[in-house]
């Protein structure tokens, strides 16, 4: 039998074990997870290659179709237009139906088709909208279009679809806060705040789910998965933007540019951070209290810089050492949880640190010519110790 079928079989017999009071309901998600993470590595780069290919593959055919559609508007009647569209989102959701469910034959087409349909439902959203000069909140159709995508992610049970859906509602949240501050003509800088908060609380909620919450469902759709990648470059992008003095001189300044309902919200976001961070300390979780600690320093910071306001020079030097933390903090965390994939996003944020650093630092005060060389110098060192190390933490935590 394959590692896969077993996987799958084990789900209801887990559950059947559990209300024969065999074994805990702890102890099944237990082995779901170590059976899922061993099935997954035993798929091999060959099965992770398909799904990367029909992933890309999808995307051509979404552009290419939404180039079509674009092209071609004009000389369509309305009837033509309605029926194509909805022929395209129905078409890729019977045959990744047919594929991955009926019968199975090709799962990760049928994955990647599953996300097919939901970019070309949201394609059709703006087209019909367009085509009707609907007069609408122009953010309203990404939140409707995200949570679209989060209806059929739950439905169908894929992680690419969850994760398009995360990417989606971050999309309509970051498209209210910048059209709140163009409409009130203050400076940008408030978005990097929201990316932080959001971040945080993405990461915190994802981790403290996946060790609190009990449920298959949260396991297949990958939504937790999800939440904690995206939060955890979301948080590190927002704190590394204020690890330049001249973006910190301006932190004072970012939360008058975010105001009435929409501040009530990012601080209700940053608050939500708070929280999460509070129940991830509280958790089981060996690196618990550690990712709580990086989590509430950068909310901390950020609501200090913006709501305080002081010296640019010193925010920056604050920033820099959060982002210190939450670099090596993944780093930990991923060598503690055995997450491979933290470890390479900790090393990543570690090479990005000190490259930003030199050209920070030095950049000015060099001729131009010696401060590429020492770039580049620098840079090949930095690529050939990181990935030392990151080769002898892995091998550790294989052993």
């Amino acid at each position: 039998m394959r590692e896969r079928d077993f996987v799958e079989r084990l789900g209801p017999e887990s559950e059947r074990w559990v209300a024969e009071g065999l074994i805990s309901a702890e102890q099944a998600a237990t082995l779901r997870a170590q059976y899922a993470a061993a099935a997954l590595a035993s798929e091999g780069p060959r099965s992770r290659a398909a799904t990367v290919l029909a992933v890309i593959g999808v995307l051509a055919v979404g552009f290419g179709v939404i180039g079509f559609f674009a092209a071609n508007w004009e000389s369509m009647s309305h009837g033509i237009r309605l029926s194509l569209i909805t022929l395209a989102v129905s078409g890729c959701y019977a045959g990744a139906y047919n594929l991955r469910e009926r019968t199975g034959s090709y799962p990760k087409v049928g994955e990647a088709l599953y996300l097919l349909g939901v970019l070309l439902f949201g394609a059709a959203l703006f087209l019909v909208g367009q085509m009707y000069n609907v007069q609408a909140h122009d953010p309203l159709a990404l939140l409707i279009w995200a949570a679209a995508a989060v209806a059929v992610a739950v439905t169908v049970r894929s992680r690419p679809v969850s994760a398009a859906a995360l990417l989606i509602f971050t999309g309509w949240l970051g498209f209210e806060a910048g059209a709140a501050v163009e409409d009130s003509g203050e400076d940008t800088t408030g978005i990097g705040l929201l990316a932080v908060f959001y971040g945080s609380a993405l990461y915190g909620l994802g981790t403290v789910a996946l060790e609190r919450v009990r449920g298959r469902w949260l396991e297949e759709t990958g939504f937790a998965s999800a939440g904690r990648a995206l939060g955890l470059l979301l948080a590190a992008g927002g704190v590394f933007m204020f690890t330049f003095s001249v973006i910190a001189d301006e932190l004072d300044q970012a939360a008058k540019g975010l105001r009435g309902g929409l501040q009530a919200a990012i601080l209700l976001v940053a608050a939500l951070a708070l929280v999460s961070a509070a129940a991830l300390a509280l958790s089981e979780r060996r690196s618990g209290r550690s990712e709580a600690g990086v989590l509430a320093a950068a909310v901390v910071v950020s609501l200090l810089g913006a709501l305080a306001g002081g010296n640019g020079t010193l925010y920056a030097l604050l920033f820099n050492l959060v982002f210190a933390a939450i670099a090596l903090g993944a780093i930990y965390a991923g060598y503690s949880g055995d997450e491979r994939w933290l470890v390479n996003v900790g090393i990543a944020l570690v090479a990005i640190d000190l490259v930003a650093r030199y050209f920070d630092v030095f950049w000015s005060a060099l001729p131009r010519s010696a401060g590429m060389i020492g770039a580049g110098v620098l840079i090949l060192g930095i690529a050939f110790l990181l990935e030392r190390q990151r080769k002898r933490l892995l091998a550790r935590m294989g052993a």
